[in-house]
């Protein structure tokens, strides 16, 4: 994954590795990134994470599923591999 996030910023993500997703303690991502929030069926960000929730929904989300051997989420379905998969996604 470190290709796809050093593509997007070599800077921010230059040191990517394990624990840019697992954290200090290899924790599953669940327990260590960040919470997402959705609402009425769209997640929930402020302005300035539109960018990174883009990012992350169309290079992230295809390059991790086919890294896990699953097809992307596909939202008709909801069905694959999508943000859930490393996120906790708390509804309101």
């Amino acid at each position: 994954m470190g290709p796809v996030f050093k593509a997007q910023d070599a800077t921010r993500y230059a040191s990517f590795g394990c624990t840019t997703c697992h954290g200090p303690k290899f924790q599953v991502p669940k327990d260590f990134l960040p919470k997402l929030t959705m609402a009425n069926g769209k997640f929930s960000v402020t302005a300035d994470k539109a960018a990174i929730l883009k990012f992350m929904g169309e290079k992230v989300v295809p390059a991790m599923a086919t890294a896990m051997g699953e097809k992307p989420f596909d939202p008709a379905t909801k069905t694959g591999f999508g943000c859930g998969g490393c996120h906790t996604i708390e509804m309101k």
